[in-house]
């Protein structure tokens, strides 16, 4: 018998140890300073302790709340294979009838005005069937299963970026709710989300087609036939006489976006070509004045405008913005405005890997942030031919319908490698590489709604919780010594004993402490009490009998055995059902709430019937205190 009890403190002492070693890491955080944070954080200490530590979720911690909606218009483009001008009149037309009703379904949208127009759409979606019917409802599958795959790519980048348990889930057909939790960028982790990691590599048009598209713009603002502005539509190359124009006068209508909002345009041109007097030569490109940039964006998304354009012809906006000085010394900020093919001659499907770095020391890009792509076979044989056959023009890399350069094609390029430069840290560099590694989205995905949630809420939350939990602890304690004396003690031990092999649990396998989770460990110390209280009662019924302490001590708890197997395990069943199918804070709960029952019978049963057994196995004991 005295084995046995040896035995049984090992496995106790081990235990303790245990939760000790998984408990130091969070209690030496918990207790440093934000100095002493700091200091490991310079030197990467910090980032190993975060890992150790028990997690706290979105509610304590504070975070990024998103929800987001797959835009089905845009996968629908996507999925389309013959495009024609008929064809993106037709789609534009469908954009805009459901941009003036949203809360009607896309799809529905759009096979009411194809059927109601004739229009085939078996003509640029083949092999989905033979009529619209069955067009639309293999489109309609194509959107759930892009939203399951969107939800797949997104969760691939957060954890590339390093958040820790991230809650990602789907919500309804169209939207993907994300929760980041003590999230210290919210506006990186944001564009990395959202961004679709669209890579194409596309082919600039030629100056006589920029500036014919230029004249029609100019001739749609004008409400002039095109031909008359063909031959005096140039931009200017010399310094423009700037002025300042409202956008109500630019426009001729009231816009409460840009309420107040000024462009600036060339006074010597504006009369004749509004739309060239918002533009400036940028020598081999055209640029905008960041002034200028909603003016100009209005002017290209008008419905008009877009019809009136060559359907092989897309516009381009850069990536960022670039400061030129002008003859009078005074500097201008400027984005690029690209007039680039609307097909690409390769995307970022034959990109296999992708590697942010620092360019070398020779070169443009010496010391600057560079994305390196390698492609498969079959593009570097693409790659190659392209630019073989295009020696003297200019290509555009393009992400996300940003263009992150456009270079001049030198030399044809084999081997299937090349670069993205233009980046203005490496941390961006970063990003591209984590979003191509990931995958691109099926579809752009827009945010409907974004809670930033402070660290304030998150202290409040972890000190009403933690009250809450030593309250009811206490008033437990309070209890169970009071009825139950000796026997009370024990139960205290082995309450604290449980709450720390709880926590112990959820640091080790890098779980999420919520506030629903320590709801869950207020739970558990209760069932635990139960245990208890079932233990003592059967004790004291069998001292009642006239039994010896041992045997009351070994006939309760034999007997109340099977009552607490039962209670434990239906609640075991039904928090192992939440883990598998609930999310967020059901879930949180549920994994608390799971551990909790495990180690009940750790410590509510073993350890404290091994105490008392210990205790009692004395024959001359002839009272308990219980």
């Amino acid at each position: 018998m005295q084995k046995k009890f040896m035995l049984n403190y090992v496995i106790i002492g081990l235990l303790l140890v245990w939760a000790a070693w998984q408990l130091t890491p969070t209690l030496r955080y918990e207790l440093m300073s934000e100095e002493r944070k700091e200091e490991l954080r310079m030197t990467g200490e910090l980032q190993a302790l975060e890992e150790k530590i028990i997690r706290r979720g979105l509610d304590l911690q504070g975070g990024m709340h998103l929800v987001l909606e797959v835009d089905v218009a845009q996968l629908t483009q996507n999925i389309a294979q013959n495009k024609s001008q008929s064809y993106y009149q037709f789609m534009s037309q469908v954009q805009e009838a459901y941009k003036a009703d949203p809360d009607r379904d896309y799809f529905d949208i759009l096979e009411e005005m194809a059927n109601a127009q004739n229009f085939r759409l078996a003509r640029h979606f083949p092999g989905r069937g033979d009529n619209n019917s069955q067009i639309v409802s293999s489109l309609k599958q194509e959107a759930k299963d892009a939203v399951i795959r969107a939800q797949e790519i997104i969760r691939n980048r957060v954890d590339q970026f390093g958040v820790s348990e991230p809650t990602i889930q789907r919500q309804g057909d169209r939207r993907i709710i994300v929760e980041l939790a003590g999230i210290t960028d919210p506006e990186r982790a944001t564009n990395l989300i959202q961004s679709t990691a669209q890579l194409e590599f596309v082919l600039l048009k030629d100056p006589e087609v920029v500036q014919d598209a230029i004249a029609r713009i100019d001739a749609v603002m004008k409400k002039v036939d095109p031909e008359t502005l063909k031959d005096t539509t140039r931009i200017e190359e010399t310094v423009s006489k700037d002025k300042e124009v409202s956008i109500e006068e630019l426009f001729g209508l009231a816009d409460e976006e840009a309420k107040d909002s000024v462009a600036l345009v060339d006074e010597n041109i504006f009369e004749e070509r509004p739309f060239s007097a918002l533009l400036r030569n940028l020598g081999n490109d055209i640029g905008v004045p960041v002034e200028n940039y909603y003016a100009v964006n209005r002017i290209l998304q008008n419905p008009e405008v877009q019809r009136t354009l060559p359907a092989d012809l897309r516009i381009l906006w850069s990536n960022k913005t670039e400061t030129f000085t002008t003859q009078d010394g005074s500097k201008v900020a400027f984005y690029r405005l690209y007039f680039v093919n609307r097909e690409p001659v390769l995307t970022g499907n034959v990109i296999t890997d992708a590697k942010a770095t620092l360019g070398g020391m020779s070169g443009t890009n010496m010391g600057q942030p560079i994305v390196n792509l390698s492609m498969n076979s079959e593009g570097a044989k693409t790659w190659a031919r392209v630019t073989g056959a295009n020696i003297g023009k200019r290509i555009a890399i393009v992400l996300d319908n940003k263009v992150q350069i456009a270079p001049v094609i030198r030399d044809r390029i084999a081997g299937g490698k090349t670069v993205i430069e233009g980046l203005t840290s490496i941390e961006e560099a970063k990003d591209i590489e984590i979003c191509l590694k990931a995958g691109a989205l099926p579809a752009p995905v827009e945010i409907i709604e974004k809670r930033t949630i402070g660290p304030s809420l998150g202290a409040d939350s972890i000190r009403k919780g933690t009250t809450s939990v030593l309250m009811g602890l206490l008033i437990v304690i309070i209890f169970i010594i009071i009825n139950y004396k000796g026997a009370g003690v024990i139960a205290f031990v082995t309450l604290v004993l449980n709450i720390a092999f709880v926590l112990s649990a959820l640091a080790l396998l890098r779980a999420t402490l919520t506030l629903p989770g320590i709801a869950g460990l207020v739970l558990t110390v209760g069932m635990a009490v139960d245990a208890n209280v079932i233990i003592f009662e059967r004790i004291r019924e069998e001292l009642r009998k006239g039994k010896t302490v041992k045997a009351a001590v070994d006939n309760g708890f034999s007997r109340a055995f099977i009552t607490i197997l039962d209670a434990n395990l239906t609640t075991l069943i039904a928090a192992l059902v939440l883990w598998q199918f609930g999310t967020g804070p059901i879930r949180g709960f549920a994994v608390v709430l799971f551990w909790g029952i495990v180690f009940n019978f750790v410590s509510g049963y073993f350890i404290s019937k091994t105490i008392l057994t210990s205790i009692t196995h004395n024959k001359t004991l002839k009272k308990l205190s219980i």
